[in-house]
């Protein structure tokens, strides 16, 4: 983890699976592949070529839009996370549960291995730090309320057991 003035932000190196920007670079690849062409057939009409090109634009766009760059930082009293033009902080007392998964759900990662944090309020966020055990370490030292368990951290004040 490398410390920055910003903020007093301590920045978390990301994992990034290859396999996994491969696949998404090539589904934007083919869907590009597809539309050309179309927009360059001459028998197609004019508004069929501008909406199938803004709809594919769109598509790639809000696909990099919302996952580059991707970052994550410990401040002082929250965990600031950057996917693309989302920012959000999930406070450190607001944090109910913190566990190491392998999850296919989409979140602020480019990696199926994760760390899932559940918040009070009952929502759910997965990142992907590089190495999630000095993460979740970090994380305990921050966040003091939550006790270490074999899969992560956990606030035993307001998470059931067995749940």
């Amino acid at each position: 983890m490398v410390a920055s003035g910003v903020e007093d932000r301590v920045w978390v190196p990301i994992r990034v699976d290859r396999w996994l920007v491969v696949a998404v670079v090539a589904v934007m690849s083919l869907l590009v592949a597809a539309v050309v062409p179309l927009m360059l057939a001459p028998d197609v009409a004019e508004r069929t070529k501008w909406l199938v090109g803004a709809m594919a634009l769109a598509t790639v766009a809000l696909t990099f839009g919302v996952t580059v760059p991707l970052r994550y930082a410990f401040e002082h009293d929250s965990i600031f996370i950057r996917a693309g033009i989302m920012r959000m902080r999930l406070a450190y007392p607001d944090i109910v549960l913190a566990e190491k998964v392998v999850s296919p759900l989409s979140s602020a990662a480019w990696s199926m291995v994760k760390v899932r944090m559940v918040v009070g309020q009952g929502g759910l966020l997965e990142i992907a730090p590089r190495d999630r055990d000095t993460f979740l370490e970090e994380l305990g030292r921050r966040a003091p309320h939550l006790q270490p368990t074999e899969r992560g951290l956990v606030d035993p004040r307001r998470v059931k057991k067995g749940a």
